[in-house]
């Protein structure tokens, strides 16, 4: 199912890939979602793209375990980062499930008078027989939902975090 959202953040433009590629932004997202973990495990540039994979961690209660056959809930969010052209393509890839889940897409981050607009295109597949479509749907209402509550946060962020006032 794809979606699209947009949503405007009070951060200049010219600071926005600075601020969520800050190691105190991985922090925060941490914080924020309640991570067990969360850590750049790739960064490397090259031809003009950043290459970037992040690896997000959550604890399984005991019946996920027994269900999923894993400790441990792992995420990696791969990204190829083009800053001289304002946006980025991620992939989502679980380290259980992968056969049957997909989600990827793109952001484009853009000047705007208030700050950075940021337009996010992208899908999220389920190929599980019968019930798919309709986890597809809740997944893309789940994310919409937080997207803006994330975006929302990330103003906070920067104001307090990253350049608090007088900086």
């Amino acid at each position: 199912m794809e979606f699209d959202l947009s949503h405007t953040i009070r951060i200049p433009f010219d600071e926005y890939f600075d601020v969520v590629l800050s190691p105190a932004f991985v922090d925060w997202v941490k914080e924020k979602l309640q991570q067990d973990a969360r850590e750049v495990i790739q960064e490397e540039e090259r031809g003009g793209i950043l290459y970037r994979t992040v690896r997000s961690e959550r604890v399984l209660s005991a019946k996920a375990q027994k269900h999923f056959k894993v400790p441990r809930f792992v995420i990696e969010e791969r990204q190829q980062i083009h800053r001289d052209e304002g946006r980025y393509s991620w992939e989502y890839v679980p380290n259980v499930g992968a056969n049957r889940f997909a989600s990827k897409g793109t952001t484009q981050a853009e000047a705007h008078p208030e700050g950075t607009r940021l337009v996010i295109r992208g899908e999220v597949t389920f190929r599980i027989p019968l019930i798919g479509k309709r986890i597809e749907r809740h997944t893309v209402a789940w994310v919409t939902e937080n997207f803006h509550k994330l975006l929302g946060g990330l103003e906070e962020f920067y104001r307090t975090a990253y350049k608090p006032a007088g900086a």
